[in-house]
């Protein structure tokens, strides 16, 4: 199975807004699942990627290891964090709370227009679980399963809201990779399907029990890998 560079998908930047447009690059790259635990992310690679130098990088990444979103090691290299499995739970266990009040929050407000573009990206992901694992794909359905959930998240009409689920989600995402490794079973498209059938009955408890059901699932998968017993062993 052929792997394109980790960095390669990367969002490309323009001269205007240049560090802030390299920022969000690499904050939608986290929170998408871009990248996996414990990757390294070396300065001049990213921004060969992105088309730019180190310098705006720098500033980006130091605006993200500040918030703990990328970590900064001894020997000054960057990396995704690694953590253990109390520290993810507490992660998983804020999201759900926060994540599940949203989508029932979302519910009665959902326009049909919003259900047609849910559902749309419900079929694309269940399209893409279809294809060959690569790397390639696992990004794609990575960025739809994003799309996904802020599409009821935004729905609440609050972008305080949407930011502080974000904060979550850049800490959470990298995680999202060990659920599409090619040994993986998960199947979170029946999930999903659940969410998006709630959704179009406008049922506000049934989207409250679908999202966490989805979030804590998820993390169960997740949080049984060898990535953890490893580092909750050191």
């Amino acid at each position: 199975m052929a792997f394109t560079s980790p960095f390669a998908g990367l969002t490309g930047v323009t001269r205007q807004s240049l560090n802030q447009q390299v920022y969000e690059s690499l904050h939608q790259a986290l929170a998408s699942g871009y990248f996996a635990p414990g990757q390294r992310v070396p300065l001049r690679a990213v921004a060969s990627a992105l088309g730019t130098s180190t310098m705006p990088v720098r500033e980006a990444v130091n605006r993200l290891v500040a918030i703990g979103a990328l970590e900064l090691l001894e020997n000054r290299r960057v990396r995704v964090p690694l953590v253990g499995s109390e520290h993810y739970r507490d992660l998983i266990a804020a999201r759900s709370l926060i994540e599940s009040s949203a989508a029932e929050a979302a519910a009665p407000l959902m326009t049909d227009a919003m259900l047609e573009a849910l559902a749309r990206t419900h079929g694309e992901m269940c399209a893409i679980s279809a294809l060959p694992h690569t790397e390639e794909n696992v990004r794609a359905y990575l960025a739809r399963n994003q799309a996904f959930h802020f599409l009821i998240y935004r729905a609440v009409g609050s972008h305080t809201l949407v930011s502080v689920i974000q904060s979550m989600w850049i800490r959470a995402g990298p995680f999202f990779h060990i659920l599409h490794k090619q040994s993986s079973n998960w199947r979170g498209n029946e999930n999903h399907a659940r969410i998006l059938a709630a959704m179009q009955r406008r049922d506000p408890a049934e989207a409250r029990a679908a999202v966490h059901a989805d979030i804590v699932g998820a993390a169960d998968h997740i949080v049984g890998d060898i990535m953890f017993q490893a580092i909750d062993d050191s």
